[in-house]
């Protein structure tokens, strides 16, 4: 170990909100996107640490006297940036879920494209789905619910005091589970309208067998799948509102987990 003998200074207070702001540039949707420039977002992180160094009171720091001090709390400090980013990120995995689900059940799984965001294998639909919730995200200004959360994580939970708690265990699991639940309530609506129609061609299929119903089938389903994922964007707003504003309000219980 490397003696320093330093105490505490501001910047060292800044090294540890710089870590702790770097972590939703990783995770976070659209923030971490790979469409925005690396320098892009090192600015933005370097940005908003100053901002923040300015608004935000913490609370005497631990004396640091060597790079393994420095080092843990920094390694807190990405824990609790990467926890919050990864929250949001399996909001937006649900988005890409139903897309998943729903290019399976109309045929449109077997073409796989990169995902600009993620850059990632991902089908269309998918794709499609993630833009929609991201733009829709931007549009409610949810993007500042982040920054918030990390600007009320420093008063909640200062440096040096993350803990590691089966609440927060917990927590994590609970915005888990929102992947799976947005992804079936947003795909629901086209899978049963395709399942009826494969019951319908099944009907048709069996009663009429000189029809081709293997070429007339696969076409069909795709018109149906998208006139039903047409249809149901009239009703893709109110439910992601619905769903991003129980994220916000998780948020909040999300930091006091984290801390000791």
């Amino acid at each position: 170990m490397i003696p320093l003998n330093i105490q505490e200074s501001g910047v060292i207070a800044m090294l540890l909100i710089l870590a702790r702001c770097s972590g939703i540039f990783v995770f976070t949707p659209f923030l971490g996107s790979a469409n925005i420039p690396a320098h892009v977002r090192v600015l933005l992180s370097f940005v908003i640490t100053y901002v923040f160094s300015l608004s935000v009171s913490l609370p005497p720091i631990p004396a640091v006297t060597g790079i393994a001090s420095i080092l843990f709390g920094i390694a807190g400090e990405l824990f609790i940036g990467l926890v919050i980013g990864f929250a949001a990120h399996a909001m937006f995995a649900g988005l890409q879920f139903a897309g998943q689900i729903i290019g399976f059940h109309i045929g449109l799984s077997l073409v796989n494209t990169i995902d600009p965001q993620s850059s990632t294998r991902s089908t269309s639909l998918s794709v499609y789905q993630n833009y929609l919730g991201t733009m829709l995200f931007l549009g409610i200004n949810g993007h500042h619910w982040i920054i918030r959360a990390i600007y009320n994580s420093l008063t909640v939970v200062p440096p040096y005091s993350v803990g590691f708690h089966s609440q927060l265990m917990q927590k994590l699991v609970a915005f888990t589970s929102q992947l799976f639940v947005i992804g079936f309530e947003l795909a629901a609506p086209v899978v049963a309208v395709v399942f009826l129609t494969d019951f319908i061609i099944g009907v048709i299929g069996r009663s009429a067998p000189q029809l081709q119903i293997m070429i007339i089938g696969l076409p069909l389903k795709v018109l149906v799948g998208l006139s039903g994922l047409g249809l149901a964007l009239y009703f893709f707003p109110s439910a992601m509102r619905t769903h991003f504003s129980q994220f916000h309000g998780d948020l909040d219980g999300l930091i006091r987990s984290m801390r000791k």
